[in-house]
């Protein structure tokens, strides 16, 4: 929580958590969770994919992602840590101290992630 002009702004953990995922959804290379759908949802699904820890004025961020095949992993990677970083600290004011990225999964171009398998 940081002090504002007259009072306190906060912004919770699931705020973070979704703009985490937006930023997340937004590369190439990185699988839907479903057919059809964006790849983070909101709710609980979101929170299998994303967690946050927020102190103060820092943020740690643990993002579960499910690569498509062809696309090199590494760099990859460090592309969705980037783009996480940025986003949080250009939507929030925070700084983010971490952004932590496991590759889960490997799926062929539109092959369903694990997650839909069942």
């Amino acid at each position: 929580m940081t002090s504002g002009e007259k009072g306190q702004v906060g912004i919770s953990r699931e705020v973070v958590m979704a703009i985490a995922g937006i930023a997340v959804s937004e590369i190439a290379g990185i699988a839907n969770l479903r057919s059809g759908d964006p790849v983070f949802r909101r709710g609980e699904g979101l929170r299998r994919h994303v967690e946050t820890e927020v102190e103060g004025e820092e943020v740690k961020v643990t993002v579960r992602i499910t690569a498509v095949y062809g696309h090199p992993i590494r760099p990859l990677a460090v592309q969705v840590q980037r783009r996480v970083k940025m986003e949080i600290e250009r939507m929030t004011g925070l700084r983010v101290s971490a952004v932590d990225v496991e590759v889960q999964h490997l799926v062929r171009g539109e092959e369903p992630a694990p997650e839909e398998i069942g």
